[in-house]
């Protein structure tokens, strides 16, 4: 189960403001970011004790868009124990 982590005025990972952050029960986070130092706007998802991964957008339709995606994908993965974790982690860096 997602919840939202709430604040105001948070830095991310990526030195921009958190607009977006989630957690899952099970163990994992996904934040959407503006103003960051690389881009205009960020995703940093963690799957703990598996992998971190980083992804650089230019718009917030955009950021929206992958965020909304990137959770399920990573709710439906955490739901599912049997999926081989190192095939699935390949393929959802190639994918983002």
């Amino acid at each position: 189960m997602w919840s939202e982590i709430k604040g105001e005025n948070r830095i991310g990972s990526e030195g921009g403001e958190i607009i977006n952050d989630y957690e899952h029960s099970l163990g994992a986070r996904v934040t959407l970011e503006k103003n960051g130092d690389v881009a205009p706007f960020s995703i940093t998802v963690g799957v703990y004790g598996s992998f971190f991964h980083t992804v650089y957008m230019g718009s917030l339709c955009e950021g929206v868009a992958i965020f909304k995606s990137m959770k399920s994908d990573i709710g439906e993965y955490l739901n599912n124990p049997q999926k081989a974790e190192s095939s699935w982690v390949e393929n959802f860096v190639n994918r983002y």
